[in-house]
């Protein structure tokens, strides 16, 4: 046996002892006893192996499946720039605490800097985006490979899934000739692992992130402080499901309202808001509720007039338990690990609840006085959407406008559905291709169906993604765009200002005429287009659970949704100045 395959064969057990269950791999030669040996696995139903041509599609649905199950799939590539179409998947995966391991074939190290074919400097691709890297040797025959190819491959697998910083690990691996065949080795020892499937190194470590109560916690900031009455919890992106609950209990006991991004899943809490985005932006009542201490969890930042009101706040708590914690405001006065505990005594404020909550009330009708049937909207379109989601599916939100929508005109709809979404860096480059590798677990799982919200650009951008092999597993993923040929967001923002309009359209609108049905449709997906709300709940119903399918939503243009999100903001001023 040649020693590139029998490393191949080695470190394919060693993944699958350590508990990897998905490989997804781009088609290469340098790669090619990889390859073989995952083929070969995946044949005697060891591990699963998903087919992509694209690498930079290929990582993200190795992101998707990581953040479905928290266990880390691995990405195969060849050499070259294959390597480095994994880097926007791999900084999601960094910022994002998603476990991903990276297995790139390369030359070896004879061939490096030479100009021979295919080869770069992949070592250092990744920068400070992975928590470790190995520049594996090049394999031998020598005594002591067998102990050294499965230390790493177990080791890499700790570190991914290290449990205070979970992230991508690099393993670089340098293929020499033949990368195929059977022929005999002079091997000193036998290729076995551990007894009875056991890692050849098991993770036995633990952190555990002791809870106090509220009160208690104060005390840190200062000794002679009590839990204040008017306080509020803003929650975003976080992955600990275990957290939810705790933060229910909290809010409940203590009175605070809750301004929930959508990924923090916790639109089924009591005292979370349905339009807290829309309260925070508005500059009177922003100025008027200011809390007498916020409590910030998990990755806060979807909306500036949230993280004005957290920088007002009295005293900022930042509850994040990882290195880099999130405080993008830098006002934080304690960072701790976990969610607090109720306080032992505390003081409600009834009438501080009560004025959010009515505030809240207050802005959703002021929301309907505006909406428009006649007029399909972004915002109407992720009503309809996060309103008939699948009991126990999945809803996996894209970038920029799409999630907007959903925390500012649907944050309490999503009651039977997990969220989730790329918010580590937040990019539209792998929307799609998350949300397939998510489908990939749900699938495997039972877990249900999975439908995407996304908007036109970030489903163009990710196209490729819907290039699954025929020989694969049918995954049920329903991908809704929100087609309203451009970035949209961008109207919203400073540079949509009619000042700048001369230049809009073409270096933000970017509007390319594209229709994504027909692109969906040429490859091989199942793809219908609509242009009202009652089509859009009778596309949905009929592609859930069904496969892939892809729902083109014709909204208003750009322009004119810049417009009546205006409008909303202006009634829902009317509506707070007047309670």
């Amino acid at each position: 046996m040649e020693p590139s395959v029998a490393q191949a064969k080695v470190m394919v057990d060693e993944l699958i002892r350590c508990g990897v269950t998905d490989v997804v791999l781009s088609p290469g030669s340098r790669s090619a006893p990889l390859a073989l040996e995952l083929a070969a696995a995946h044949a005697r139903f060891e591990i699963r192996v998903h087919v992509r041509l694209d690498e930079r599609v290929a990582g993200f649905v190795a992101l998707g499946i990581g953040k479905a199950t928290g266990i880390p799939a691995a990405v195969v590539t060849t050499s070259g720039s294959a390597v480095a179409n994994l880097l926007p998947a791999v900084i999601e995966a960094d910022h994002s605490y998603v476990p991903m391991l990276l297995l790139t074939a390369d030359r070896p190290p004879q061939l490096r800097g030479i100009g021979a074919n295919q080869t770069i400097a992949q070592t250092t691709i990744f920068g400070p985006h992975v928590r470790s890297v190995t520049d594996m040797a090049t394999a031998t025959t020598s005594e002591g490979q067998v102990k050294y190819w499965r230390s790493e491959v177990s080791r890499a697998v700790a570190i991914a899934t290290d449990s205070v910083s979970p992230g991508p690990v690099h393993l670089n691996i340098p293929f020499s000739a033949p990368l195929v065949g059977d022929s005999d080795g002079n091997w000193v020892e036998d290729l076995d692992g551990r007894p009875d499937g056991r890692p050849w190194a098991a993770d036995a470590r633990f952190f555990a992130a002791v809870s106090s109560p509220l009160d208690e916690i104060i005390s840190f900031v200062d000794e002679e402080a009590v839990v204040p009455a008017r306080g509020l919890i803003v929650v975003g992106d976080h992955n600990d499901p275990d957290c939810v609950e705790m933060i229910d209990e909290l809010s409940d006991f203590i009175g605070w309202p809750i301004i929930a991004e959508p990924s923090a899943n916790l639109s089924r809490a009591d005292l979370t808001l349905s339009h807290g985005l829309l309260l925070a932006a508005d500059r009177a009542f922003r100025e008027t509720h200011i809390p007498e201490l916020v409590l910030t969890i998990g990755k806060v930042g979807l909306s500036r007039g949230v993280l004005q009101l957290i920088d007002s706040a009295e005293i900022h708590i930042a509850v994040d338990s990882h290195v880099q914690f999130s405080d993008p405001t830098r006002s934080a006065d304690l960072v701790i690990a976990s969610v607090p505990l109720p306080p032992q005594e505390c003081e409600v404020d009834g009438e501080w609840l009560e004025q959010w909550q009515r505030a809240d009330i207050l802005a959703a009708a002021a929301i309907e006085t505006v909406l428009n049937p006649e007029e399909l909207t972004g915002m109407q379109i992720a009503r309809v959407v996060t309103r008939l989601l699948p009991e126990s599916g999945t809803l996996f939100l894209g970038a920029s406008s799409a999630v907007r929508h959903v925390a500012s005109f649907a944050a309490t709809s999503v009651t039977n559905s997990a969220v989730l979404g790329n918010r580590g860096v937040s990019g539209i480059d792998g929307c799609i291709s998350t949300a397939s590798g998510i489908a990939i677990s749900a699938t495997v799982e039972g877990d249900g169906c999975v439908v995407a919200l996304v908007g036109d650009q970030s489903f163009l951008y990710d196209s490729n993604a819907l290039l699954i092999p025929p020989t694969e597993m049918s995954i049920n993923l329903v991908i809704v765009v929100i087609d309203n040929n451009g970035g949209g967001i961008f109207s919203t923002l400073e540079q949509g200002a009619p000042e700048y309009s001369k230049h809009f359209e073409q270096v933000f609108g970017v509007p390319l005429d594209l229709d994504p049905t027909l692109v969906a449709s040429s490859m091989k997906a199942n793809a219908v287009t609509v242009t009202n709300e009652d089509d859009l709940a009778e596309a949905l119903d009929q592609a859930i659970n069904s496969g892939l399918h892809v729902i083109t939503v014709t909204s208003v243009d750009r322009a004119r949704e810049s417009e009546i999100l205006g409008h909303i903001a202006q009634a829902v001023r009317e509506a707070l100045s007047g309670s």
